[in-house]
């Protein structure tokens, strides 16, 4: 990446300087911090994939019920899929 070239001394005003729009900084920090939360939890939620794809092999199953979810290990790939799934008394109505 390129050295970041700095403001020449005593030269100030339109045309010359970089313009300061004190709006675009603070929706800038704001989706900043959003991000970074967002990347955090992405890291949180690849943990969590993994180890449910890890139990489903450990128990040798593919796909999996339970209360009002269903889970399915996809063949191929490293990919889970978890739906909530209507109970079958819905179905019959």
């Amino acid at each position: 990446m390129g050295k970041k070239q700095e403001e020449l001394p005593a030269m100030e005003g339109p045309g010359v300087s970089r313009p300061k729009i004190k709006e675009i900084e603070v929706a800038a920090d704001k989706y900043v911090e959003v991000r970074d939360k967002r990347m955090a939890l992405t890291e949180k939620e690849i943990t969590a994939r993994t180890g449910l794809i890890q139990a489903m092999a450990d128990h040798k199953v593919t796909e999996y019920v339970y209360d009002d979810q269903k889970v399915v290990l996809v063949h191929g790939v490293d990919k889970v899929k978890v739906r909530h799934v209507k109970d079958e008394t819905d179905d019959a109505e």
